[in-house]
Order: structure tokens, then C-alpha cells, then sequence
């Protein structure tokens, strides 16, 4: 009898131990996984596959093979905008130009933006013969596809927004190479140095665009076409897309336009040749090669981020910041660089000289 109750109690051990562990299998092989294209009791609306999130674009949607998406008319880069540029459509490609390009290309789109200036691969030159002789088309399927170490901004920017960039880009081509030819008749001319002072900026703000405010020391203005009844550009920036147009595109309603009078602002920036720069680019390199090599390297590329190349430095930070942090030094930098006040005018001219040098 004793030996029958022993038995008993192993076998309901045993069978309790066999009910947990098929509780335990049937828990595992059920667990609350969503399997696609099945029903899930998880979510109130039944489904295991979720909705798109807003805006998503589908793999599975067709490519859009017209120019408004390619920026190609048979195969070739097309010099026309797609839809017709006003001053919201520039002012658009201004400010996606200012977040997206600057950093490469700086705010005048001469390819040395900041990251150049610190030892990064040059950006293009907007102002340089080659490009601004491309099409309108050749800016939006860079921007599309990307081109040597730029990478593409399709996912960043809309085919919208791209245009908006290179109409953006042929406004300030045309801005930087004007002529006064430009100038609409009767229009007020105010320089620099005025404007500068109007808006409580130094005059050497902008040198490293290698513009002077000082009409005494430099030729160089800036024409400013005041708010005066002038024809009305055409809705299409089509005249704007044609290399050889020497025009401005940045139009802008003016009140008595709004008014319904027809009348436009229209500005335009005037660059002449820029003044040969003063010093010694030769005796510059000596000085460089004495007090700078060291750290920045022979070749001006230093060793970022410890040294910073100097390449481009004077475009990017301006003559006279340049001019302050050789006489200055900059002793809060890690490491800490030391100043040069020993320096003769003439031997920051010569250093400076040098390194505008290419």
C-alpha cells in the first residue's frame, strides 16, 4: 500500500511537470508576433501591416520621366525653367541655397564655403566661365544625382525646390558678373562704403568677396536700381536661363505694382574688375615658411581639425580677420596659436598676398 502511494504521487508530479511544459511550448509557439498580410488582434483596426507615414514615396511608384523631373529635353540638359520664377520662387531657392550649398560653395557661390576653407575638397565655382555658360538643367541633375564628391539631394530637396536653387544660382551668376550697362536708365548708384554704413557694418565686411568699400582705394561698386517704373521682366525665366543675358532675374513687386500700376524694383549688384592686391606674394612665402609652416604644412592644408588649412582662408574669413589673428594670435585655441606683433604693415601684406595665391 505504501509503494502504490509513493507511485501515485511520482506520477501526478510527472503529470503536472508535463502540463507546465506544454503550457510553456503552446506560450512560445504563440507568441504575439505580426505576420505580414494577417489579421493582429493588437491594433484596433485588425491589421498586422501598418499604413504608410504621410509622405512616404512607394519603391513601387512609376518614375516620372518629364523635364520638371529629370531637368533633360531628349537626353540633354534643358536651359529653360519649368514653371514661371517670380521673386517667391527666388527667395525659395535662396534660402534651400543658403541651408543646402553654402557650406561648399559660400554665399556667392564661388566654391570656397567654410568646410573648403578647413581642408575639404574645393566646391564648383558658380562664377567661374564653365558654369555659367551651363544650362538651368545642369544644376537641377547635379542636385539630382550628385557629381564627383557631391553627393545627390534627391531625398532633401523636391523637384521644386531644386529648380527654385537653380534659378537661384543663374540670379546670382548674373548679380556677381553685371555690367552698368545693366543699370536701368535714370537709376540711383549707391556704393558700398554708403550702403555699409546704412546698415552699421564695417567697411572691410566684405572682403573676403573681394569687394572694397573704400571708392578711393578701389573701383568697385555695388549699382542699386531704386524703386523706379521700369519694364516688367518676362513671367518665365527664360531670358534669365541664356548665359550671354546680362540682366537681373531677382524681381520684386514694388508697391505701386501692388497697387496695380505695373511698376517692378528691380536690383542689380555691379562687380567690376577687381584691384590688383598690394604685397609681396615671394617674400610672402618666406615669412610663411619662418612662422607658419610648422603647424599648417607646406602645402597651406594644415592638419584639421588640430591645425586648420589655410587654403582659401583669406576668401572665406576676410583680409582683416586674417590680418588680426596673425598679429594676435589666437590663445584660447587648442592647441593655443601665438601672435606676431613684431610684424611690419608690409609683412601682413606679404603673408596675405601669399596666401591668396593658388
Amino acid at each position: 500500500m505504501k509503494y502504490k502511494s509513493k507511485r501515485a504521487a511520482l506520477a501526478g508530479v510527472g503529470l503536472l511537470g508535463l502540463l507546465f511544459s506544454v503550457g510553456c511550448r503552446q506560450d512560445m509557439h504563440n507568441q504575439p508576433k505580426f505576420i505580414p498580410q494577417r489579421h493582429s488582434a493588437f491594433f484596433e483596426d485588425g491589421r498586422s501591416a501598418r499604413p504608410k507615414v504621410p509622405g512616404t514615396v512607394s519603391r513601387s511608384e512609376p518614375v516620372e520621366d518629364g523635364y520638371f523631373y529629370t531637368g533633360l529635353i531628349n537626353g540633354a540638359e534643358g536651359n529653360v525653367l519649368p514653371f514661371a520664377a517670380n521673386l517667391a520662387v527666388l527667395m525659395r531657392g535662396q534660402e534651400r541655397f543658403n541651408i543646402y550649398c553654402t557650406p561648399c560653395h559660400s554665399r556667392v557661390g564661388n566654391g570656397m564655403g567654410a568646410i573648403v576653407g578647413r581642408g575639404y575638397k574645393a566646391a564648383g565655382n558658380f562664377q567661374g566661365t564653365r558654369l555659367r555658360q551651363a544650362p538651368l538643367g545642369h544644376f537641377f541633375f547635379v542636385m539630382s544625382h550628385g557629381y564627383g564628391a557631391m553627393p545627390s539631394y534627391r531625398v532633401e530637396l523636391a523637384p521644386e525646390d531644386r529648380w527654385a536653387i537653380a534659378a537661384y544660382i543663374r540670379a546670382l551668376q548674373l548679380s556677381q558678373n553685371a555690367t552698368r550697362a545693366d543699370v536701368p536708365s535714370g537709376a540711383k548708384i549707391t556704393t558700398v562704403k554708403d550702403l555699409l554704413e546704412k546698415a552699421s557694418y564695417s567697411k572691410n565686411f566684405l572682403d573676403s568677396w573681394g569687394v572694397s568699400a573704400d571708392d578711393d582705394m578701389s573701383p568697385e561698386v555695388v549699382a542699386i536700381a531704386a524703386a523706379s517704373p521700369v519694364a516688367a521682366p518676362p513671367a518665365e525665366m527664360k531670358a534669365a536661363a541664356e548665359p550671354a543675358a546680362k540682366k537681373a532675374v531677382a524681381t520684386a513687386q514694388s508697391k505701386d505694382a501692388q497697387a496695380g500700376s505695373g511698376k517692378q524694383l528691380v536690383a542689380v549688384a555691379e562687380i567690376h574688375a577687381p584691384a590688383a592686391h598690394k604685397g609681396d606674394a615671394e617674400h610672402g612665402k618666406v615669412i610663411y615658411s619662418a612662422n607658419c609652416m610648422v603647424c599648417h604644412q607646406a602645402s597651406r592644408a594644415g592638419i584639421p581639425p588640430i591645425f586648420p588649412s589655410l587654403l582659401g582662408i583669406v576668401e572665406t574669413d576676410g583680409e582683416a580677420k586674417v590680418r588680426r589673428v596673425v598679429r594676435e594670435g589666437v590663445p584660447d585655441g587648442k592647441p593655443p596659436m601665438p601672435p606676431h606683433p613684431d610684424f611690419k604693415d608690409s609683412d601682413y601684406d606679404d603673408l596675405i598676398a601669399y596666401l591668396r595665391t593658388k
